[in-house]
């Protein structure tokens, strides 16, 4: 809808709550003068909002005037690695290193019952295999019971999720 409609129905409707106010009576002159007074105050401050609305909405699509500048450059690609957001290059630090997947032997893995874990990996057989227990990590160690007594073990998906992999011969 158009202002200038809004304006008129905005100064119309505060007319009539003005007039239905007031008790029931005959209208003087001076009353119609005052009725009048206000309908024409609120139409001029609707006009000045409207007429500064349009005015600074030309003013501004005026002053955007652009010239296109033809670029004579030559053009050199540049590979792009798209991110999520598919215009933003993303830069890899140079010192991000990528993990290392280690490979464990397959005959130290250990079947268990009990618990929530089906397969361990042993930690003496491991050793013997020259592989050192101190650079597993910590959250996958664990204590099993065996025929000698506790041994230490480590958890089979916890280690594959941290990146270890099972030799395959």
């Amino acid at each position: 809808m158009s202002r200038t409609f809004i304006a008129a129905v905005l100064a119309i409707s505060t007319t009539i709550a003005t007039v239905s106010a007031v008790p029931a009576r005959a209208a003087s002159e001076e009353d119609i003068a005052k009725l009048l007074a206000g309908a024409a105050t609120v139409f001029i401050i609707g006009k000045a909002i409207q007429n500064s609305r349009d005015s600074s909405r030309k003013d501004g699509k005026k002053n955007e005037v652009r010239h296109h500048v033809p670029d004579h450059r030559p053009h050199v690609s540049t590979p792009q690695i798209y991110t999520q957001d598919r215009h933003i290059p993303k830069v890899v630090p140079r010192d991000v290193k990528k993990p290392r997947t280690a490979v464990l032997p397959t005959e130290c893995v250990r079947r268990i019952e009990g618990g929530h874990v089906n397969r361990v990996v042993m930690g003496r057989c491991l050793e013997r295999n020259s592989i050192s227990t101190t650079s597993l990590p910590k959250a996958c160690r664990m204590t099993v019971q065996t025929r000698r007594g506790e041994a230490r073990a480590y958890a089979l998906p916890c280690l594959r999720h941290r990146g270890y992999t099972l030799a395959r011969y």
